[in-house]
């Protein structure tokens, strides 16, 4: 009879991974996300998008939907937004998705990315990695911490803090390995005061978001 060991397990998990790696291309998978249209913006990743074929009407639409969900609108908060949207609706960068979090126009905004690339490397260096290091540098060293999601199965999450002209600032990141690709997920959520109400929002998408393969 043979018993399987922690380092066995270990060992048929990594050739499993190895193996959805090498046979999945990243050409023909996608990063699929289900979202709360209520409380998130997709920004848009190509045209058309969402039935529209320009910034302009994507900008209108986008910022009616917006309005609709403020109790009292202002001239001053439609403009803000108008600009904010039109400065957003053409920022694309390679392998990356990215939203907003704005329920109405009373809320605090924040942005989520959802990068991704090939995977390479051990998963956990990597994938710590990924939760870890950024440009602006940490007041303190992250606190890494085990996370999971049904779609994207076993991932890390830390809470970085950084000054932000003369502000504490908190990002929550993941990191997942969902092969082809190794995901970074990142939202900048603003003041500490803040990451009660929002890290629970933040992770509702997270688990919204999964690896197709493509269309």
């Amino acid at each position: 009879m043979t018993i399987d060991t922690p380092d066995a397990d270990h060992d048929r998990a990594t050739a499993i991974e190895a193996e959805l790696i090498r046979t999945r291309d990243p050409e023909r998978w996608d990063v699929r996300v289900g979202f709360d249209p209520g409380r998130w913006i997709c920004l848009p990743p190509a045209w058309p998008h969402d039935g529209h074929d320009d910034v302009s009407s994507w900008v209108e639409s986008t910022g009616r939907a917006v309005a609709a969900r403020t109790m009292s609108p202002t001239r001053a908060q439609r403009r803000w937004l108008k600009r904010v949207l039109e400065k957003l609706a053409d920022w694309r960068t390679p392998n990356e998705l990215k939203y907003l979090y704005l329920p109405s126009l009373d809320s605090d905004i924040s942005l989520l990315r959802i990068q991704f690339e090939p995977c390479e490397g051990d998963r956990d260096v990597e994938l710590t990695a990924l939760v870890t290091e950024s440009a602006s540098p940490a007041i303190e060293p992250p606190v890494v911490t085990e996370v999971e999601t049904e779609a994207l199965g076993a991932g890390k999450h830390a809470l970085r803090y950084s000054m932000i002209d003369g502000v504490c600032s908190v990002m929550s990141v993941y990191g997942f390995r969902a092969p082809p690709f190794d995901l970074r997920i990142t939202c900048e959520m603003g003041s500490v005061a803040l990451v009660p109400a929002l890290q629970p929002v933040v992770r509702d998408l997270v688990r919204g978001i999964s690896v197709v393969p493509g269309g």
